[in-house]
């Protein structure tokens, strides 16, 4: 289902582009689930743990169904990186 990653503070999130928007999926693995298929739940105070800002975790709480964002495409900003960057941070 899903063909991008997204980077939010280090951590990567599944996601899948569309024309003109990203909707990115911050669900996790359920820990008390340990069948080999475990279901995806929502959990606000890990991604606050991971440093996932407070309004994208306020914005995901609001979505129906819960942990998913939408995010729309700035003008001129949808082209993907062809290159690494070269400088050193």
């Amino acid at each position: 289902m899903y063909d991008h990653v997204v980077t939010i503070n280090n951590t990567h999130w599944p996601a899948y582009r569309k024309p003109g928007a990203t909707l990115v999926d911050l669900r996790i693995l359920d820990p008390d689930d340990r069948s080999p298929n475990p279901r995806l739940v929502f959990r606000p105070e890990k991604l606050s743990e991971l440093g996932i800002p407070a309004a994208l975790i306020e914005a995901a709480a609001k979505s129906g169904p819960q942990g998913f964002l939408l995010f729309d495409d700035l003008p001129n900003q949808t082209e993907p990186a062809t290159d690494q960057a070269t400088t050193k941070t």
